[in-house]
């Protein structure tokens, strides 16, 4: 078990992007009888993930950082929720529409982002995507492929080894199937021709090698 200190995540509804940007976008894309999310249903939403994420957060949050051996730079992740978003890390922002299970992954997914990118063990300027991801995975692959590859490794990881949970693998490549989201699929297909466990020890190699300079 780490004894690194971990972050308090803070499972929160995202009110002001709510009767801001998510009322633009409902009115831009809602059909013409749908309502949107007010406090009452976020307040209930909030509650449903927060319980979810309760069941994994320790465990998950303490193999993230012992696998990469690397600590959270921020005490304190706001984990903001509103409607007609996708999951971004910085901020780190999620919808509504999955199910509490599934959001167990896209946290795990986007904290998992937000520990390669602001640890303590670089800068935070660091670019880390060239030249360090480039040599190890190819300069072959789009942005959005070659942030995924080591993204995709670590959650593997935590599906299998610490969750011991497959189906999670299973419904996270179903999903990016169904979404035809080309560049998830092309790190996926990277991940699943190579040692996910060689790849994070490739990754934590890099950090170290980073660290030091």
């Amino acid at each position: 078990m780490t004894k690194r200190p971990l972050p308090t995540i803070r499972i929160k509804d995202g009110w002001l992007l709510r009767e801001n940007a998510s009322k633009h976008l409902h009115e831009l894309w809602a059909a013409k009888d749908d309502v949107l999310a007010d406090d009452v249903w976020m307040e209930k939403r909030v509650a449903e993930y927060e319980k979810a994420w309760q069941t994994h957060e320790k465990q998950i949050l303490t193999h993230l950082c012992d696998m990469l051996d690397l600590t959270y730079r921020q005490n304190i992740i706001d984990v903001y929720i509103a409607p007609w978003f996708h999951a971004f890390s910085d901020p780190l922002v999620i919808g509504v529409t999955q199910e509490p299970d599934e959001f167990i992954d896209t946290l795990t997914h986007e904290l998992t982002h937000r520990l390669l990118t602001d640890n303590t063990a670089i800068p935070y300027q660091t670019n880390i995507l060239k030249p360090a991801w480039e040599k190890l995975f190819g300069k072959e692959h789009s942005f959005t492929c070659l942030v995924h590859i080591p993204i995709h490794a670590i959650n593997k990881a935590i599906y299998l080894d610490v969750l011991k949970q497959p189906y999670r693998l299973e419904r996270d490549i179903a999903f990016s199937k169904k979404l035809g989201a080309t560049d998830y699929l092309a790190a996926w297909d990277f991940v699943q021709e190579h040692d996910y466990q060689e790849i994070i020890d490739k990754l934590v190699q890099s950090y170290k090698t980073l660290g030091a300079k």
